[in-house]
């Protein structure tokens, strides 16, 4: 019987998986609007119930509040990195000239005598496919964004009558005090690790936004920008915040000590505001082990890309919550926390 469960939840996940991979046209937009709800939602929640203060708004106009400030960051955001576009086509031929330099120097350390030009790189990239790859990319993203929205606009319809719903399906016994205890603690769990990480990728894009224009970096505004959302993909993404700034510096000057400013100092607070100062508020929050994590990243990446870097954490932390109210499947959630202590079940498990 165990030989048989066990090959049985072997076909459910490789199922699910395939389904995942396969289905990723139609999940993803649903996916991302259920996170632009969530997103909006938690904002508007805290504009109804702030923690400080006694100023509450209506939920109406919370969610009025929550939308705009919602959209008015997603207009700085897109307007930042469209004049930033521009910005580099017209700093090209600089940064095409130190590139060259940095080529040659990097091809006479390992002894080729002759370095390829940026032109005979480039010369062997069709600019009509290019051209062709980025247009069809820019209007699957226009066209993505816009059933996104539409989801998450039903999405709050469908929110008034879900609880209504939900207890028609559970009944009023404890299977539905138990369901929403789960979903109570899912939901509570995600809003403090959504906090968190907001408050800190915040603080440390305007001291990377400091530290580079200080120095004289270009585009430190849409670099700051870039190092916000990299600081929600765990791991990777505070590698990424850090290399693409110093990069950047060692092709655009003619000297290391930008490049070594941004580098270290930069570097340093970055990886201490990570490693450090993020897991002392978390605490126990989400206690998840750093190798799951690292491993929900390389497979959610793998599934859904850039999104399912984004999302990694937030899934495990459901399915660690799930799996830990049902005894058959507490093993499984002990071997994804961090420390082996896990929710207790919320009532009798089924």
């Amino acid at each position: 019987m165990t030989l048989q469960r066990t090959a049985l939840w072997a076909i459910v996940v490789a199922a699910t998986m395939y389904l995942l991979v396969a289905g990723r046209g139609l999940l993803l937009p649903f996916v991302l609007g259920v996170v632009l709800w969530y997103m909006i939602d938690a904002l508007a929640d805290a504009f109804e119930h702030p923690r400080f203060g006694r100023l509450r708004l209506p939920r109406p106009l919370a969610l009025v509040a929550a939308v705009c400030l919602m959209g008015g960051l997603l207009w700085v955001v897109g307007r930042t990195i469209g004049r930033n576009v521009s910005a580099v086509v017209a700093a090209a031929p600089n940064y095409e000239r130190r590139l060259q330099i940095l080529i040659n120097e990097g091809a006479r350390l390992i002894g080729v005598e002759q370095a390829p030009t940026i032109t005979e790189l480039f010369d062997r990239i069709s600019l009509a496919d290019t051209l062709s790859s980025i247009a069809t990319a820019a209007a699957s993203v226009v066209s993505v964004a816009g059933i996104v929205v539409i989801y998450a606009g039903f999405l709050f319809v469908e929110q008034v009558r879900f609880r209504r719903k939900l207890a028609i399906i559970l009944g009023s016994g404890g299977q539905q005090a138990r369901v929403q205890a789960v979903l109570d603690r899912i939901d509570r769990d995600i809003r403090v690790y959504i906090r968190i990480k907001t408050t800190l990728a915040v603080a440390t894009a305007a001291f990377a936004y400091t530290v580079m224009a200080s120095v004289g970096i270009d585009f430190a505004a849409f670099w700051a920008v870039m190092v916000f959302f990299f600081y929600y993909i765990p791991t990777v993404g505070s590698i990424l915040a850090i290399a693409a700034p110093a990069v950047l510096a060692l092709v655009q000057f003619d000297h290391l000590t930008p490049f070594l400013i941004v580098l270290l100092v930069f570097g340093t607070i970055q990886i201490v505001t990570a490693n450090v100062i993020e897991p002392t508020i978390m605490g126990r929050t989400l206690n998840l082990s750093p190798l799951v994590v690292i491993v929900s990243l390389v497979v959610w990446g793998t599934i859904w890309g850039v999104v399912g870097m984004f999302l990694c954490v937030p899934i495990m932390v459901v399915a660690l919550i799930v799996l830990a109210q049902f005894e058959t499947t507490r093993p499984l959630a002990v071997l994804l926390s961090a420390d082996g202590r896990i929710p207790e079940p919320q009532g009798e498990a089924a």
